[in-house]
């Protein structure tokens, strides 16, 4: 079994570090809900996970059937963000629905406001 390099596996887990700390600093400036950081926390982890223990990767690959580790890897990232996408499209569908109702009650508000003032 081959392992990664020491430079990769620093660099995995450096990249990991950096995006709980940027998930983190934007969740205190109020730029992301903590809801939608659980995904980025938890895609940190795996990767921390797969720098760590390269043995993950090559374990699944093994029980896959796959010839080399990086395509499990590879394989896991798409599917998480599609998912990821799947997911972001759902809630832009639920937030335009809204937009579209909360636009109609005002519409409906200030034409009830305009008949107010025209009875007077």
């Amino acid at each position: 079994m081959l392992d990664y390099p020491i430079s990769l596996r620093l660099l995995l887990v450096v990249g990991s570090l950096f995006t709980v700390v940027f998930v983190l600093g934007r969740i205190r400036r109020a730029k992301i809900q903590i809801e939608d950081s659980i995904f980025w926390f938890a895609f940190s982890a795996v990767l921390l996970l797969l720098s760590i223990f390269p043995e993950l990767a090559y374990w699944a690959a093994g029980t896959l059937g796959m010839q080399a580790p990086i395509n499990v890897v590879y394989l896991g990232i798409i599917f998480l963000l599609i998912l990821k996408v799947f997911f972001m499209t759902l809630r832009l569908s639920q937030l335009d629905s809204k937009l579209k109702a909360l636009a109609q009650k005002v519409a409906l508000n200030e034409e009830k406001i305009e008949r107010q003032h025209q009875d007077r």
